[in-house]
């Protein structure tokens, strides 16, 4: 069984370098071809299910994969949400290093137990947890290949729980707008077969440095 994860088309915040966290901002245009592309990637594919955040930029990527796709069942799990930036959501990369230096310093160096600052802020502790427990009443259950599209955050802390390694490693991985990874189970043991694949998206996708999540 194969579970193929699928990072979220481009958004307005992606391209400007703000945190997005829970903010439920929706794909740009570029984001929406990202997304026809994935789809097109996945056309005539045989998947039992397709498992999307509720957030709009992850669920519509997922949608329309959903409806390229040889596939039944399509299922929302909040368990598969990006991270609450708490206080951070909606600044640059640049404004959080001026107003909280100290903590992004931390959380870049060893992420382990640092909180986002403000009321439903979250570890990547915390993300990998809801996001191992979702997995693990959703696509963990089925025998044939599903889909999962979600979010950097999410899709980074799964791929170390995966490989068994701590959550600093994060930093270690590039997972693209729109990119195409999967884990493969043998026998119970994950393997990683491709990670943040965009050979769908061809040329004409400029690529940048995304600073936020």
């Amino acid at each position: 069984m194969r579970l193929f994860m699928v990072r979220h088309g481009e958004t307005k915040w992606n391209r400007e370098g703000r945190f997005q966290g829970q903010m439920d901002i929706p794909l740009n245009e570029t984001g929406l071809a990202q997304a026809d592309r994935a789809a097109e990637r996945f056309r005539g594919f045989p998947l039992e299910a397709v498992f999307v955040s509720p957030l709009s930029r992850a669920r519509v990527t997922g949608e329309k994969i959903f409806a390229a796709a040889r596939c039944e069942k399509l299922v929302t799990d909040p368990g598969f949400m990006e991270i609450n930036h708490g206080e951070w959501e909606g600044l640059t990369f640049e404004e959080v290093s001026a107003r909280y230096g100290a903590l992004l310093e931390r959380w870049r160096a060893n992420p382990d137990g640092v909180k986002m600052p403000g009321p439903g802020g979250e570890s990547l502790e915390d993300v990998q947890r809801r996001a191992v427990a979702a997995l693990e009443r959703t696509a963990l259950n089925c025998r044939g290949d599903t889909l999962l599209a979600t979010h950097d955050a999410v899709l980074k802390t799964l791929i170390c729980h995966f490989l068994g390694v701590p959550l600093s490693y994060c930093w270690r991985l590039k997972i693209p707008n729109c990119s195409v990874s999967y884990v493969e189970f043998l026998d119970g043991t994950p393997q990683v077969g491709l990670l943040g694949d965009v050979s769908h998206l061809g040329s004409g996708f400029d690529s940048f440095v995304s600073k936020s999540l």
